[in-house]
């Protein structure tokens, strides 16, 4: 019995090791995307402040496209799931999206996207502002989906629905730089408050981390460096609008 015991304790040690290196790595990966962003001038408030109604207009129609067509991300990791607890890992966040008991995501943004005279209710159909960096975007992740394996897929998703509590703080300043309040800003504290990282983290980074690290350092830091670019790209076609 006490080897039984011995064995046991032994295991729960190595597992919180091997949390406590996760969390580690995590938030120094935090960290550094942060102080890459500060550069960015997307996130400077007195360079969204000085934005014209074209400038805010379009930032708020290609962002719509960044976000809305993670969908088919989505679409493309749950048909590829390889068992019910990864189908159900995805099929949680699309259930999410659609907001059970109020207004889905979708519609959230359209009341945000109203307050600029925008209505993008068709926007998905028309593409109308889906400029080909935004295309671009969204098709490399699909490709790189594509081009990769189920648990560098899982790391890839796993960092995308980290960087989203960053994300969407940061976005959300930038919607009260260019004026908005109230229930305009709810779509983003939708966001800010989701927990999309931790279901993905206390189901199965954790085990992906203890049997293939390397897997989840590679990848985050491809995603890492993919959001960035793209974030700088945004940021410059605005300030040339």
């Amino acid at each position: 019995m006490n080897n039984i015991l011995e064995k046991e304790a032994a295991i729960d040690i190595n597992l919180n090791d091997q949390n406590k290196s996760l969390n580690q790595f995590l938030k120094d990966w935090d960290n550094r995307y942060n102080d890459a962003i500060k550069g960015i001038d997307l996130f400077k408030e007195d360079f969204v402040k000085s934005w014209s109604v074209e400038q805010k207009r379009l930032f708020v129609s290609v962002f719509y496209h960044l976000r809305g067509h993670f969908a088919e991300f989505l679409w493309y990791m749950g048909s590829f799931a390889p068992n019910k607890s990864a189908k159900e890992l995805i099929i949680g966040n699309i259930v999410d999206e659609f907001n059970y008991n109020g207004m889905s995501h979708d519609q959230l943004f359209l009341h945000f996207a109203s307050m600029f005279d925008l209505d993008l209710t068709y926007e998905l159909l028309d593409n109308k502002y889906y400029l080909p960096f935004a295309r671009s975007y969204i098709e490399g992740q699909l490709r790189w989906l594509r081009d990769n394996n189920w648990e560098s897929r899982l790391a890839g998703f796993a960092a995308i629905e980290r960087l989203d509590n960053v994300d969407y703080l940061n976005y959300k300043t930038v919607a009260e730089n260019m004026g908005a309040t109230g229930s305009y800003l709810t779509f983003f504290n939708v966001h800010i408050n989701a927990d999309h990282f931790e279901s993905i983290l206390n189901n199965h980074l954790l085990d992906l981390w203890i049997n293939s690290k390397d897997t989840i350092v590679n990848v985050f830091q491809f995603i890492l460096e993919y959001q960035i670019n793209m974030l700088q790209e945004f940021s410059d076609i605005i300030a040339k609008k």
